[in-house]
């Protein structure tokens, strides 16, 4: 075997593999200490996604009859936030092919809200058409909760005592569903996994069904049947029977931006101390998440109308044909009305999923096994950056400057989070190749330095006896 490498090269390789373990220790910078962690609250959830869009609402009121409606009044339940997961601005509300006398807006014990044209005049074989027109910035989100964090709850609370107690269509008090709650539920400590076992019965034990009017949590129990409406019902009937405060929700549910539809929908929510309200969809199979297509306009028992997106009052309802479609398209997030909080939340959650998958993929690799403590303040200013989207969000309606300063920070954070990751991986496969060239080298120098080099009168014997031939 001939080692032709020379002691110059040897060296001059020894020197570029000492170089590239100098720039994995030096050139690539480890990230600094983590000193925004301070004053960390729960994290209650995580936002996936962000969408900025508008709705288009439009209800018409056709007049098949031969004389004029002149005591038309049209009520609809307007989409606001209520809690935290999107945020409607009316923009507003146009009418053409009749007239009213005024637009008036009603508030209800619940906090819903309602547009109330009233004096509405249609002439015969007519059609009023009424356009509610938003904008909305909304979120999908993960509920990640902690049965360790949950308080307790304080039954004096308006809270408590109004979700707890039965209701038309939520009959909490009846015998069998008391009977059935507390099997679901019994040995069970943590009001979420209450909750979730009974989010598991419901979607086991009912048959989706279309219903023409709302029939409730009993029905549906004895049933085994029901439309969204059942389903919520039924859920948010058990659990005030466990002693868990839940509501339903009724509004609109997308299934991809651009969608017209013709129908409401509704779903749950259930509450927990520290957490607050957790969206359930049984029929969507949804549980503690929520995407940004379900937008609620009604929440609790409307007071001032019953479970519908829309209600014309008139003497000659009789005569008339009510239709609606509703629409969700997508809007530039310069064009909502916080354009700066809307671009800046954008940014924040996908700068927040880059990193989230950097991070992720460094993980596998395995930079935490050179790296386990700069990993660990990655790990953390992720968390922050999320804890900051959270803030940000639950602000969004109370305090301005404190939401766009909380997601100001969540970008800041993210974007060191997906630097720092970054430079680890390449930090990580410098070490893997420094790794291998180091072994060469010293298989090399071993080599090198213990093959039997040929004597001197080996060559002149060998020489000799060549010139014997």
């Amino acid at each position: 075997m001939e080692i032709c490498l020379s002691q110059h090269s040897l060296v001059a390789l020894m020197a570029v593999t000492v170089f590239m373990l100098l720039i994995c220790a030096s050139v690539f910078p480890r990230c600094s200490a983590f000193s925004s962690i301070a004053d960390m609250s729960v994290l209650k959830y995580v936002v996936k996604d962000v969408f900025v869009g508008k709705v288009k609402h439009v209800i018409e009121i056709v007049n098949h009859a031969s004389e004029t409606v002149t005591d038309g009044e049209l009520i609809v339940p307007l989409i606001k936030n209520a809690t935290a997961r999107h945020y409607a601005v009316l923009r507003n509300i146009t009418a053409v092919g009749g007239t009213f006398e005024k637009i008036t807006f009603l508030h209800d014990g619940y906090e819903n809200m309602y547009a109330c044209l009233k004096r509405v005049e249609i002439q015969p074989d007519c059609i009023f058409r009424v356009e509610l027109d938003y904008s909305m910035l909304s979120v999908s989100v993960s509920y990640q909760v902690n049965s360790s964090l949950i308080g307790k709850y304080n039954e004096a609370s308006e809270v408590y005592k109004w979700y707890t107690q039965p209701e038309e269509l939520i009959e909490s008090d009846d015998q069998t569903i008391i009977n059935i709650a507390q099997n679901l539920t019994e040995g069970e400590s943590s009001y979420y996994d209450k909750a979730l076992r009974i989010y598991n019965f419901v979607t086991a034990y009912l048959n989706y069904q279309i219903q023409d009017e709302e029939r409730g949590a009993l029905w549906a129990l004895e049933n085994h049947a029901g439309d969204c409406s059942e389903y919520s019902y039924l859920f948010a009937a058990l659990c005030r029977a466990a002693g868990i405060p839940a509501r339903v929700q009724a509004g609109f549910a997308f299934h991809y931006i651009g969608e017209a539809i013709q129908d409401g929908h509704m779903w749950a929510e259930f509450y927990l101390e520290n957490y607050g309200w957790i969206p359930v969809d049984a029929t969507w199979r949804l549980f503690a998440a929520m995407d940004f297509l379900h937008l609620s306009s009604i929440q609790s028992t409307p007071e001032i109308i019953p479970y519908a997106n829309f209600v014309f009052n008139s003497t000659m309802a009789t005569q008339l044909e009510e239709n609606q479609y509703v629409q969700l398209t997508s809007l530039s997030p310069s064009n909502f009305t916080d354009s700066y909080f809307a671009e800046q939340l954008t940014k924040s959650v996908q700068k927040l999923k880059r990193a989230e998958s950097t991070f992720f993929t460094g993980k596998i690799f395995g930079v935490n096994i050179f790296f386990p403590s700069e990993m660990h303040e990655i790990a953390q200013m992720i968390l922050t950056a999320k804890i900051s989207i959270q803030d940000a969000i639950d602000a969004w309606e109370l305090n301005t400057k404190i939401a766009v300063s909380s997601v100001i920070c969540a970008f800041e954070n993210a974007d060191e989070a997906l630097n720092t990751a970054w430079l680890l991986t390449a930090e990580t496969f410098a070490v893997y190749i420094s790794i291998p060239a180091v072994l060469l080298l010293v298989s090399l120098f071993f080599l090198r330095r213990f093959h039997p080099k040929p004597s001197r009168a080996d060559g002149i014997s060998h020489i000799a006896e060549s010139s014997k031939h």
